[in-house]
């Protein structure tokens, strides 16, 4: 299986599928556009997760609250829902798998410094007294890649979680080539515990299919590592590290 030219061709996909509504209206109606694009990503999750993770968008809703409004919402279609109407969805807590938020750019540090805490706050919303290591999905997908290094990036996720486990950010996809990826243990090791950093890579136009891909692996990591050969290009990405960043602030570590 040549996985190497299967994750380009979907990060191809991906690229051609983004602006066809923009085609048509150029920029009349921004949030048209938008909402095309979270569509997109939303039809090629469905794709590869199985038929009990429902993706949609909507609400996570407690008897005292609800979360903001989510772009793509991933839940255990096993369990009730409170409401659903095509795509739109409002679920309990407890049903949640995971929360994506889909940006068409990311250009200013403010801009992906909302993208990370509003992610983070609905981290925090779902599971309020667990530590991480549940297996829920948190990301941030971006279209376009950021307007500054991937150095920067890390700070500002780093800033953002403010070494808060609860508030952790899995991955997060910048264009066609940066990937960003939390690792609460060493990757490629043995050891289960004890890293807590978040690495950076470029993967030259792969980032993409590794978010799509790293969704799935989260979810679902019995079934990945059993078929790790087949779900990730041979030569892997650590050898494409650019920069990484600890969970813990300066102060924070002993």
């Amino acid at each position: 299986m040549d996985t190497e030219n299967y994750f380009k061709d979907l990060t191809k996909e991906l690229e051609a599928l983004k602006n066809r509504v923009r085609h048509y209206i150029h920029d009349v109606h921004w949030v048209s556009d938008g909402e095309w694009k979270e569509s997109v990503l939303r039809t090629v999750l469905k794709r590869h997760l199985p038929s009990n993770v429902g993706v949609g968008r909507g609400f996570i809703v407690k008897a005292e609250q609800s979360s903001t409004q989510i772009d793509i919402l991933l839940y255990d279609n096993t369990k009730p829902i409170l409401f659903r109407d095509g795509d739109f969805v409002i679920v309990t807590a407890d049903s949640v798998k995971g929360v994506i938020e889909v940006k068409t750019k990311l250009r200013r540090i403010d801009s992906l410094r909302d993208a990370i805490n509003s992610v983070s706050r609905i981290a925090e919303f779902v599971s309020p007294s667990i530590n991480y290591g549940k297996n829920l999905f948190y990301g941030v997908f971006s279209y376009e890649k950021p307007g500054f290094a991937a150095h920067r990036v890390l700070n500002i996720i780093q800033e953002c979680v403010g070494g808060n486990t609860r508030r952790v950010i899995n991955s997060a996809s910048f264009g066609k080539d940066y990937f960003v990826r939390y690792w609460p243990s060493p990757p490629n090791s043995l050891f289960t515990q004890g890293h807590y950093m978040w690495h950076a890579y470029h993967l030259k136009n792969k980032a993409p299919a590794y978010f799509i891909h790293n969704v799935i692996d989260h979810l679902f990591p019995e079934w990945t590592g059993e078929n790790n050969d087949v779900w990730y290009p041979e030569t892997g990405k650590e050898s494409h590290k650019v920069a990484e960043k600890s969970l813990y602030l300066p102060h924070q570590i002993t």
